[in-house]
């Protein structure tokens, strides 16, 4: 991964994404798609960055991927989310997605409870 994107990843979500520390070594285009891509969800638009992390935390729950909530979880708290917009959004998976939806937040919960948002998850910081 180049020096200038890890360093932009950090800017933006507080951590880069340990999936992509390894994507970047396999095929450095396939990190350098990632980056354009996800200019649509880092950047402040019609909705503001966090909340598009809040729904990508609820799509990542939805696909029962809990190391997608944490790490959209963390990247909201990173970009301000408070933690009741995180708890508010989580309730939100629970009614949507059920049972499953809301295990794969678990961790998530746990590093909210915790207030230990660097020690876990699959971002490094």
């Amino acid at each position: 991964m180049t020096k200038s994107l890890k360093e932009k990843f950090d800017k933006k979500m507080g951590f880069t994404p340990a999936i992509m520390h390894i994507a970047a070594e396999v095929d450095p285009k396939m990190a350098e798609f990632y980056n354009f891509c996800d200019s649509a969800v880092q950047e402040d638009g019609a909705l503001p960055s966090k909340f598009k992390m809040l729904l990508i935390m609820a799509m990542g729950a939805q696909r029962h991927c809990k190391e997608c909530v944490v790490s959209a979880m963390r990247g909201a708290h990173n970009k301000g989310a408070t933690d009741a917009e995180i708890i508010e959004a989580i309730r939100v998976v629970a009614v949507a997605g059920g049972a499953p939806a809301i295990t794969a937040c678990k961790d998530a919960l746990q590093m909210l409870k915790d207030k230990s948002f660097e020690k876990m998850g699959c971002g490094t910081k």
